[in-house]
């Protein structure tokens, strides 16, 4: 009986360990990030939380889990070379998030450093109308 008792505390402790180092991971899935999360780290940069404040009516336009390619792909750009500049060549530590307020004129454009919890960018755009085309215009 002694030894059923000891088996059985022994199974549910591998048990629990498993299951703690796989919760751990998923909740540390680049891919599972909420938007939730993602304002929670932009309230940490004051230029995202100044646009947020200021545009309450901004919406996560897109969100972006970037590759390595993405990043040699930005740094050598024709647009927004600075959002990728002094990244890191690493998959799936960086996620590219852009915001846009409800009239689409103004926007943000932020990084987010996955393994760090850090907005290490933040840029706000402004969309310029011009005989029928878009154009967009950086600021910090």
């Amino acid at each position: 009986m002694k030894k059923i008792i000891i088996f059985v505390i022994v199974i549910l402790a591998v048990a629990a360990v498993f299951l703690f180092a796989f919760y751990n991971k998923s909740g540390n899935d680049i891919s599972k990030i909420s938007d939730r999360d993602i304002i929670k780290f932009l309230q940490k940069n004051q230029d995202a939380k100044d646009y947020m404040q200021n545009y309450p009516d901004f919406k996560i336009d897109k969100k972006t889990i970037l590759s390595k390619d993405d990043i040699i792909q930005g740094q050598n750009g024709q647009n927004f070379k600075e959002v990728y500049q002094e990244l890191e060549l690493e998959d799936n530590r960086y996620v590219k998030i852009d915001l846009m307020n409800l009239s689409s004129d103004r926007g943000l454009i932020a990084v987010i450093d996955f393994k760090t919890k850090a907005v290490l960018k933040a840029y706000g755009i402004m969309l310029f109308k011009a005989n029928g085309q878009t154009t967009n215009q950086t600021t910090n």
